[in-house]
């Protein structure tokens, strides 16, 4: 009898680690939405095989959004190099020192052309998060210069020196990088290209003026969310433990508060900005956080109005610049809903791309292998397929975007 009993609760145990794992789904070709007809994405999808190809995560754990995403988040990217750059600094109006890093290229490109990607990290990220230092590494390899902004107080050996860390929506610091680099190399061709909260600085940059646009052959936002105010919102349901990586999220703002208090919650920030700092480290969600230190000394009267500011939600639709957007189903920061804005999108604009993915989790994207992934992702090898094809289209003067400086 005690033998039936054990068979029957190793079973229970198999079935229930086989559906977290979520190993009955198959892997499958990624979902594409674009605006039927476009005669742009057609020639960018027989250029980009990638998005036609079935994406294969790790056999065991790949399929599960959660491992995927924690995987990237605890454990960054195997292998990962560690490119070596130049550090620059740019002091901002309000006394900010903002800092990026240049990473050169390899070797010259195959096109023989100068191109750069300027690139904005994900939530308290830098130039030194694991991923970027892949992403860049790779860029490197294919001939590609990268400049990667460094967030505000994301870099404990850069000190602050203004009272402000990053903030989900200011495209000031990202908008400095790229002016600089145009000095830097005024021969070089950008590609914008942001991650997660990275992605949202990026769009919103460029649809906030669209004047922008002269200074990129295109956009890569990967991950990103699209609308602060219900991104946070759906942050505090339990639902697919959204409510857990708030909370994580949340902690991870308030020890880079911690680690710049003096100056960032100091008695003379707490007077004029009407900050109370006990509320600001006792905040156990982004909502709580934003009410008690983000919206106020960003100078907003409320939550809402800060969340409406910093999303570029209510300005992407303005861009007709070529930009790729990628999301994964089962990324559990980003759920769905938030996903149908970028949907919408893309299928209301002739240059754009959306492309979803069964599998990937946030920023996750590990592919092949049993257990161990190969060191470049999907959303790597994604990202510069079709950045080579826009240098293709670019060099054969096929860009539907046809005010560029040419050679």
């Amino acid at each position: 009898m005690s033998a039936v009993i054990v068979s029957l609760v190793a079973l229970g145990l198999f079935c229930a680690v086989f559906r977290m794992l979520h190993l009955s789904i198959y892997a499958g070709e990624p979902r594409l939405f674009y605006k039927e007809g476009s005669q742009f994405v057609n020639s960018v999808l027989d250029l980009c095989p990638i998005f036609k190809e079935i994406y294969m995560p790790p056999l065991i754990w790949g399929k599960s959004g959660h491992l995927q995403t924690f995987i990237y988040a605890k454990l960054g990217r195997v292998k990962s190099p560690y490119p070596r750059g130049e550090r620059c600094s740019v002091m901002m109006p309000d006394g900010a020192t903002m800092t990026f890093d240049v990473f050169e290229p390899h070797k010259t490109h195959p096109s023989k052309g100068d191109f750069t990607m300027v690139l904005c990290p994900g939530i308290a990220n830098s130039s030194e998060t694991t991923y970027i230092c892949t992403f860049v590494h790779y860029a490197q390899e294919h001939g590609y210069r990268v400049a990667v902004l460094n967030h505000l107080g994301a870099l404990s050996s850069v000190p602050l020196t203004s009272s402000r860390m990053f903030t989900y929506g200011c495209t000031e610091e990202y908008g400095a990088m790229v002016d600089n680099v145009l000095t830097r190399y005024p021969d070089t061709r950008l590609m914008g290209v942001g991650f997660s909260m990275g992605g949202n600085v990026v769009v919103k940059y460029v649809g906030e003026d669209l004047s922008r646009e002269q200074k990129f052959l295109c956009i890569m936002s990967l991950c990103q969310g699209y609308d602060a105010e219900q991104a946070i919102e759906l942050a505090k349901d339990w639902a697919h433990l959204r409510r857990m990586y708030g909370y994580a999220m949340t902690c991870n703002q308030k020890k880079m508060l911690r680690r710049h208090y003096d100056i960032l919650l100091g008695k003379d920030v707490q007077e004029k900005h009407n900050i109370d700092a006990d509320q600001v480290l006792a905040a156990t969600s982004l909502y709580e956080l934003d009410e008690a230190y983000g919206r106020r000394r960003a100078g907003f009267k409320s939550v809402k109005e800060y969340y409406v500011s910093s999303s570029c939600r209510y300005c992407i639709n303005q861009i007709s610049l070529p930009m790729f957007l990628l999301n994964a189903t089962d990324d559990p920061l980003v759920p769905p809903p938030l996903v149908e804005i970028g949907k919408q999108y893309a299928m209301s604009h002739t240059n754009s791309l959306l492309v979803e993915t069964r599998h990937g989790g946030h920023l996750g994207f590990f592919e092949s292998g049993i257990l161990t992934p190969d060191p470049i992702t999907w959303l790597d090898r994604s990202a510069l397929q079709y950045a080579e094809a826009i240098v293709t289209l670019f060099v054969a003067n096929k860009l539907p975007h046809q005010k560029f400086k040419q050679a």
